[in-house]
């Protein structure tokens, strides 16, 4: 799977770093760092290489309301910012959706010995790579306090904007969500 990145920011950074670290199947292809834009683009032809348009996936980090526009011939693009077309899907936060086979939304692998977690393996982690941060730090833990805990956990290390209902604290739900489910039977 092939990503193309178009922005920056510190979740599209983490997210590179991750798929050079624990990327087996998934590559960073091209990246477009776009500077100095007018709030409102009159002219989108060329501003985005065409070499972006080979990726499988391209994730729009540049938080520019034009840019999805831009990107229209991409096979698939996820944005945080709004778009209605149908190649687009806008995300509040970039752990809400599946990107890869390797990342996305996060899933875990716990065994639990003696009510504690003895083993976790990141299935699929978050694009800032908070579910390693979680698997880290929740090993050897007791299961009750593990759950309480791993939403604060996954906020140390989110990348996401901060405030009430803002994209940290959808990630640190989408984090709890998947450890409740590794954790508990269905």
């Amino acid at each position: 799977m092939i990503i193309a990145i178009v922005g920056s920011g510190r979740c599209s950074e983490e997210l590179v770093r991750n798929v050079s670290v624990h990327g087996k199947k998934t590559v960073i292809g091209e990246r477009v760092f776009l500077k100095d834009l007018p709030p409102i683009l009159e002219d989108l032809e060329g501003l985005i290489p065409e070499s972006v348009f080979k990726a499988d996936v391209v994730l729009d980090f540049s938080g520019h309301l034009d840019i999805p526009y831009a990107l229209k011939k991409a096979k698939r693009v996820i944005t945080g910012s709004r778009c209605d077309l149908p190649n687009t899907v806008a995300v509040d936060c970039f752990c809400s959706i599946d990107i890869s086979e390797e990342f996305g939304i996060p899933e875990f692998r716990i065994e639990v010995e003696e009510g504690k977690i003895r083993e976790i393996e990141v299935i699929k982690s978050s694009p800032c790579g908070a579910a390693y941060y979680l698997a880290e730090k929740l090993k050897g833990m007791p299961v009750e306090e593990a759950i309480s805990r791993c939403g604060l956990l996954t906020q140390f290390v989110c990348k996401g904007r901060g405030g009430p209902k803002s994209a940290i604290h959808r990630a640190a739900e989408i984090h709890k969500a998947a450890i409740e489910r590794a954790i508990l039977p269905q």
